[in-house]
């Protein structure tokens, strides 16, 4: 299985993460985080369902308006009590399967106060067979070299950049969307001549699902970049002093932790659009901060 080396240079890393148990992690990771965004997907396209479907329902049928909200409503109740909770399951699933990961890679020391939730039984059955390791991409950056405790900083820092750089651009998106969709069904209560319970119970209502999820998300995501830039500055200065520590390494990856664990999942098709050139800037950064401090 391979033992967990102390103080890892960028070769080590790129060695460590390339060995089966940690490509099994690795790619477990990746599947628990992709069925926690489908389920956020699902309850996702039934909000917006109702949301483009109620503009059209009050041409049709004015009257079914109420109809539409109560159901609008039952949704609220369901996609809070039954879809997110399972959604936070599988993204704490990940999150903790990248944790076993980040730790044997980066030669970290355990945070032993984390409760164990994922098995190895759960994490072989995730990853798959051992054909997909082939086409498992290198999660750290790895092309230069640097000594410990750079080698590691490095690797965080990436972490903490691709993160936020995802988490704002998102965000950003779904505040536009959110702000848009608002105001179409203003410009369609105006056009039908809609009395304001009508607009309300015929258009506000069945809209308000999609809203409010594309509003906390907007917050969520903006709110996850600012904490990643906070960190990403930490390890800024830490790099600038040379003056980091076992335990800076292991607090850092611990605000890593906790921002996976709680913040807002970006979804795989947005995720796909921009991996390969964030992939790309990733690498250059990673090159340039390591070839400065040789």
């Amino acid at each position: 299985m391979g033992v967990r080396k102390s103080q890892p240079s960028l070769g080590d890393i790129r060695e460590a993460q390339r060995t089966e148990p940690n490509l099994r992690r690795q790619l477990a990771a990746r599947a628990f985080y992709r069925d926690a965004k489908r389920l956020q997907a699902f309850g996702g396209s039934v909000a917006l369902i109702l949301a483009l479907v109620a503009p059209l329902i009050r041409y049709w049928d004015p009257d079914a308006g109420p109809v539409l909200g109560a159901v609008a409503g039952l949704w609220i109740f369901l996609a809070r009590l039954v879809v997110r909770p399972l959604r936070d399951r599988r993204r704490q699933m990940g999150a903790f399967t990248q944790e076993r990961f980040d730790v044997e890679v980066l030669g970290l020391t355990p945070n032993l106060s984390l409760r164990q939730i994922v098995s190895e039984e759960e994490i072989r059955r995730a990853s798959g067979d051992a054909a997909n390791f082939a086409n498992a991409p290198a999660w750290y950056p790895t092309d230069a070299d640097a000594v410990w405790p750079e080698s590691v900083l490095i690797c965080q820092r990436s972490n903490a950049v691709w993160a936020r750089r995802q988490h704002r651009s998102y965000g950003l998106i779904l505040a536009a969307m959110a702000g848009t969709w608002f105001l179409v069904g203003v410009v369609v209560g105006i056009a039908s001549d809609a009395s304001l319970a009508t607009y309300l119970a015929a258009l506000a209502l069945p809209s308000l699902p999609a809203l409010l999820d594309a509003s906390e998300l907007a917050r969520e995501h903006l709110k996850a970049a600012t904490r990643r830039r906070e960190t990403e500055q930490r390890i800024s200065d830490l790099m600038d002093a040379g003056t980091a520590t076992e335990t800076d390494l292991r607090d850092i990856q611990d605000h890593l932790f906790s921002l996976r664990r709680g913040a807002a999942l970006v979804p795989e098709w947005y995720y796909k659009l921009v991996a390969g050139r964030f992939e790309n800037d990733m690498g250059y950064a990673a090159k340039q901060i390591a070839e400065k401090d040789n």
